[in-house]
């Protein structure tokens, strides 16, 4: 794979893409998710476990004594990660109110904005994939839906962003990749279980937006790097235990380090492609993040904010810029 850290940006950066709930085998069914409330996973087996885990959180004061948390969410999650821990929890129970990138849970019921939103990877013209792309890619991406008995033929009406989303989905699936125990969904649960308030950064439909406005060079060269990921899932797999790793480690530098993308051997055009897909997907996203954490610390309220990991921690992100705008950020431990 080019992109070598792309299994980072997937679990770290991008929601789960609920509409790869068109997926399962009864396809008309978006409400099979389970609840992953948090009387459901934190269960006392687990205490012991979860005492040594120490994920990243940020506390943001300004020079009036506000009060803004920053948490690094990954979209998936492993048992032993709950409780989460006191510092954590302390946190969150103390804020008004619950910043995310998306109420995912809330979008998991609203079948209509679903139907609405998955035409955005509808081709407007009433081409196909494979008016789109080679013979040779399009064969490849439904011999990998097929062998993890996947494919629909309607899926052809879909551009390649949301081939490339399904094919990484059945992939993680696969793999054993636990999306209802992701940190943001456990969270979203919580504030639905107190009664607090949730607020959308983003949207859904701005992701997807986001997903199906690639350019189409960008969308072929991603579907070509999920087609390769499925023939090498040995290394997908370590790729998404070390992530599950490095956030529960709370190694700041490590994990900053391993989010940073070697491009010294891509050629120019690769590079043009890599600067298109960090720009829409780091770069103006982590800007418009933090105007809204600096909204939210100018307005007295107490938020908790958890958007990806890779949006909280490392060089350009919500920490590193609300530093740079003058506001006091103390990294929370044990």
């Amino acid at each position: 794979m080019k992109f070598q850290k792309i299994i980072a940006w997937l679990l770290a950066f991008i929601l789960c893409m609920s509409l790869t709930a068109c997926t399962n085998k009864t396809t008309t069914n978006y409400s099979q998710t389970p609840n992953s409330s948090t009387e459901n996973i934190s269960t006392s087996s687990n205490d012991d476990q979860s005492q040594g885990n120490q994920p990243l959180l940020y506390k943001v004061t300004d020079d009036n004594g506000n009060v803004l948390w920053l948490f690094g969410s990954i979209h998936i999650g492993r048992e032993e990660y709950y409780p989460l821990p006191d510092y954590v929890l302390n946190a969150f129970d103390s804020a008004d109110t619950l910043a995310v990138e998306a109420d995912i849970v809330a979008y998991e019921k609203n079948y209509i904005q679903q139907s609405k939103d998955l035409q955005l990877f509808m081709y407007a013209d009433g081409s196909k994939i494979y008016d789109h792309i080679s013979e040779e890619l399009y064969n490849d991406a439904v011999n990998v839906l097929k062998e993890y008995d996947s494919y629909l033929p309607q899926y052809n009406y879909f551009n390649a962003s949301f081939w490339c989303s399904i094919i990484e989905n059945v992939i993680f699936e696969e793999l054993g990749a636990n999306y209802d125990l992701g940190i943001d969904r456990h969270l979203i649960n919580r504030a639905n279980d107190k009664n607090k308030e949730i607020y959308e950064i983003e949207s859904c439909e701005f992701q997807y937006s986001m997903l199906s406005n690639y350019s189409e060079e960008l969308q072929i060269f991603l579907l070509e790097e999920s087609v390769e990921m499925s023939r090498d899932l040995d290394t997908v797999e370590s790729g998404i235990e070390m992530m599950l790793d490095l956030w529960a480690s709370g190694n700041e530098k490590e994990f900053a380090e391993y989010l940073i993308e070697d491009t010294s051997e891509f050629s120019e055009y690769e590079l043009a492609l890599y600067k298109e897909y960090n720009d829409a997907m780091t770069v103006n996203r982590n800007i418009n993040m933090t105007n809204y954490a600096e909204t939210a610390l100018k307005s007295g309220k107490e938020v908790f904010i958890c958007v990806g990991s890779a949006h909280v921690i490392g060089d350009g992100a919500i920490a590193d810029l609300m530093q740079e705008r003058g506001y006091t950020v103390e990294l929370i431990k044990k």
